[in-house]
Order: C-alpha cells, then sequence, then structure tokens
C-alpha cells in the first residue's frame, strides 16, 4: 500500500505481544495482497482488467471495502470515488499497465455494480484504485486481529492513518505549512484517526503541483495548505472520509453526522475543529 505500518501492543509479556503483532502484520499484508493497484493478481487488478458485465468474484475483504466505498460515494454525492485509477495512471501517481488502453475511461462509482455472494461487474468498464480507503481497512484488520490475542492495549499507524485501543495515545500532524513541524491534537483511545494533506506527495505538472486526490475528473492542485483529519470509530471511515472533508466543505457536516465522525482542519498554522 506504498506506506510503512507501525503496530503497538502493551499490557502482555513479551512473547504473547510479539505473537500478536506478527498475526497483526500478517492481516495488514492480506489486504496489500487483495486489494493493491500494483499486484498482479490482486482483486483489484482483476476487476480492473474486466469487460463489461463480466462478472468478477472478489474475496469478502475486497466486498466489504467496496459495499463500503459505494455508501460513501452514495453520502458524499460521489466526491468519494474509488473509480479514479485511470486518472492517478494519467497524472503519473499509479503505474500503467503494460495492455492500458490509451482512451480515458467515463465509469464512475455507479457503473461498478456490487452484488450479493461476493460479486462485482461493470456497467461500463473502469479502473478503481482503493489508496483512499484500503489503508484504514488495513489498520482495522490488525486491530481486530490484536484484540482477538487478548492484547490488552495497543496501537497501529500505516503512515498517518492510525487506530488505537486500550490507553489514551497522544496525536500529532505536520503543519501543512511548515511539514516538518507537528500539531498535538490531544490524547485519543478506543477511536480512528486518519489525515489527508499534500505535504510530501505532490508532483508537478505544467500546470503546477498536483496530489493524489481526484476532483471532477483530474488532479487537484498541491498549492494550497491545508489538512483534513477525521476521527471516526474504524480507519476505514475515517480514512475515506478525510477526501470528503478535502474537496466538498459544503457536504461535510451532514456526511460527518451521518457516519458519527468529527474533524479537525489545519489550514496553513491555524486549526478549526469539529463537525466543519
Amino acid at each position: 500500500m506504498g506506506t510503512l505500518v507501525e503496530i503497538c501492543a502493551a499490557g502482555q509479556p513479551a512473547a504473547a505481544a510479539g505473537a500478536a503483532v506478527d498475526a497483526a502484520f500478517t492481516a495488514v499484508l492480506e489486504v496489500h495482497r487483495l486489494m493493491s493497484f500494483h499486484e498482479v493478481g490482486s482483486d483489484v487488478c482483476r476487476i480492473n482488467m474486466a469487460q463489461a458485465r463480466e462478472e468478477i468474484f472478489v474475496n469478502p475483504h475486497t466486498y466489504r471495502v467496496l459495499r463500503f466505498a459505494r455508501r460513501v460515494s452514495a453520502a458524499s454525492e460521489g466526491i468519494f470515488d474509488v473509480t479514479v485509477g485511470d486518472v492517478l495512471v494519467r497524472h503519473g501517481f499509479l503505474p500503467a499497465a503494460p495492455t492500458e488502453d490509451p482512451r480515458p475511461r467515463e465509469a464512475t462509482w455507479r457503473d461498478l455494480v456490487v452484488l450479493p455472494g461476493n460479486r462485482v461487474w461493470w456497467r461500463r468498464a473502469g479502473c478503481i484504485d482503493l489508496g483512499g480507503i484500503a489503508k484504514g481497512y488495513a489498520v482495522d484488520m490488525a486491530i481486530e486481529t490484536l484484540q482477538r490475542h487478548g492484547v490488552p492495549s495497543g496501537l497501529v499507524n500505516a503512515g498517518g492513518d492510525l487506530r488505537m485501543f486500550g490507553e489514551p495515545q497522544p496525536v500529532h500532524v505536520r503543519l501543512p505549512e511548515a511539514p516538518g513541524s507537528l500539531a498535538s491534537l490531544g490524547s485519543f483511545s478506543d477511536c480512528a484517526l486518519a489525515t489527508s494533506a499534500a505535504y510530501f506527495s505532490t508532483v508537478d505538472s505544467e500546470a503546477g503541483p498536483l496530489e493524489p486526490l481526484v476532483d471532477l475528473g483530474r488532479c487537484i492542485g498541491g498549492a494550497k495548505r491545508a489538512s483534513a483529519t477525521v476521527i471516526a470509530a474504524d480507519c476505514m471511515t475515517a480514512d475515506a472520509l478525510t477526501k470528503v472533508v478535502r474537496l466538498a466543505p459544503h457536504l461535510v457536516p451532514q456526511v460527518l453526522d451521518s457516519f458519527g465522525a468529527r474533524a479537525i482542519v489545519i489550514d496553513g498554522t491555524r486549526q478549526r475543529t469539529g463537525q466543519i
């Protein structure tokens, strides 16, 4: 998933905690195997190679993520949309497949049909990327694994998408105008946080710096320095909703409320908190 993962377990003997952490990393690797854009044979790869009306059976984990992605897309009026893989390829954020059709794809989230029995198919062939939601799901799977192993307190951090339980943990985020400096968000427990910001993810283009956040069929400019952190019960929710907070301020209050989440936005060096 293109990031480093940190897993911490506390409150158990070293051997038991070590076994729990190993199992949690295995859970993360399974999500990567299924949902990576880069992995040949992943569910994402097979969906992207499918023709219109061709039915694809996916792993229950992938199915769960796709169903939730549709829910977020519907709630955000399509602002959150996983069918942006071709846009990210065109802007250089994702590699093109050797047989990639150069013609633009017009499919949206409504064209990817998710059916009972872990089945999906396209109305119009498209290209998905789960980079905006699968990382959060991987964090959730790691947390569930730690809890099944009896860990009383733990934390999983996947490139800034984090979830913790048990003992409260302090959380800091980078300042958009000064990424080398940190702002404290406070201490949290039994919840998840995810942050979206340009930081170090921009690429240069003729129109200026771009970041891998798609709005109206193109990647947005990365010159504006702002970050959005969403706090939710699980990390998949927090991960997905950061994109809505960044792209659709007019929808944020109702969308956050519908998912029981809240947001913290840092615009430059100013911090705004709450159901914004």
